[in-house]
């Protein structure tokens, strides 16, 4: 009884073991696929190629700075200030723009500078009383066609030109003179001492004086010019003195001289021989 029991379980448990070892064996399931749904598909997805590299911008290089114009003259007296009166000149005399263009054709400039102080010692009057041409030519009479250190003003030749004019007929000329290291400047009217230096580089020196520079010219008129030579004057005819002057005598008195000679020549002969016949008889 019991080993009838027992057959039908060992019949299932041998059942059971061959069924789990043939189910491990077995290939696995593919997977089910999923529901599709009634909307339509999406595309699928285009794959953008990686963008091209961005070349760097061009840049205009900037132009070369070019070369520095000339030294303003007005901007360096306003910065060194006490100069109003002579900036005032140069603007309405127009000689600031004479210094520019000159400066700018590599010459080389020497500028006396005299401050408000000296400009209001002068006697009254006396700026005002100029005309415009004048005014020009004090201007231009502060300033030397040429560049002066303080050093080479001990070499200076005296008389020298200024911007106004020459050195002949008491035209523009000045006077430099030197003694240790300063510096004395002779117009004819003014002397003037250099009392500092403003600015200086290698094409423009530029020196504050003391008083203001007058021109000689200005108060005392140029010399007259030299009278022309007095033409010979013709010689008066002198007979006396004129060999070629001979005694003219009248016709009628040279034909009375052959007789005047036989009437003096026959007497004395008659005589003569009258004498020597008494004598030797």
């Amino acid at each position: 009884m019991t080993c009838n029991i027992v057959s039908p379980f060992l019949f299932l448990f041998y059942f059971l073991l061959q069924f789990t070892c043939n189910l491990a064996q077995a290939p696995a399931m593919a997977p089910i696929p999923p529901a599709q749904s009634s909307a339509p598909a999406s595309p699928p997805p285009t794959i953008s190629s990686p963008p091209a590299p961005l070349s760097s911008p061009i840049v205009a290089s900037a132009p070369a700075p070019g070369p520095s114009g000339p030294p303003n003259v007005i901007k360096i007296l306003a910065k060194a200030g006490s100069c109003s009166t002579f900036i005032k000149l140069l603007q309405i005399t127009h000689e600031v723009g004479e210094i520019t263009s000159y400066l700018n054709k590599s010459n080389s400039l020497t500028m006396f500078v005299p401050p408000d102080g000296a400009f209001l010692n002068l006697k009254t009057g006396t700026l005002n009383s100029f005309s415009d041409q004048r005014k020009a030519d004090l201007v231009k009479f502060h300033i030397l066609p040429s560049y002066f250190s303080l050093s080479q003003f001990q070499t200076a030749s005296n008389p020298v030109p200024t911007q106004a004019g020459g050195t002949t007929n008491r035209e523009f000329p000045i006077n430099i003179t030197t003694n240790g290291t300063a510096v004395n400047i002779t117009t004819g009217i003014v002397n003037a001492s250099l009392t500092s230096t403003i600015y200086t580089d290698s094409q423009l020196a530029i020196y504050q004086v003391d008083k203001v520079l007058l021109p000689l010219k200005f108060f005392v008129p140029p010399l007259p010019p030299a009278p022309a030579p007095a033409p010979s004057k013709p010689q008066k005819d002198d007979p006396s003195s004129d060999s070629s002057s001979v005694n003219v005598v009248p016709s009628g008195a040279t034909s009375l001289l052959p007789h005047m000679f036989r009437g003096m020549v026959y007497p004395g002969s008659f005589f003569f021989f009258s004498v020597c016949f008494v004598y030797m008889s």
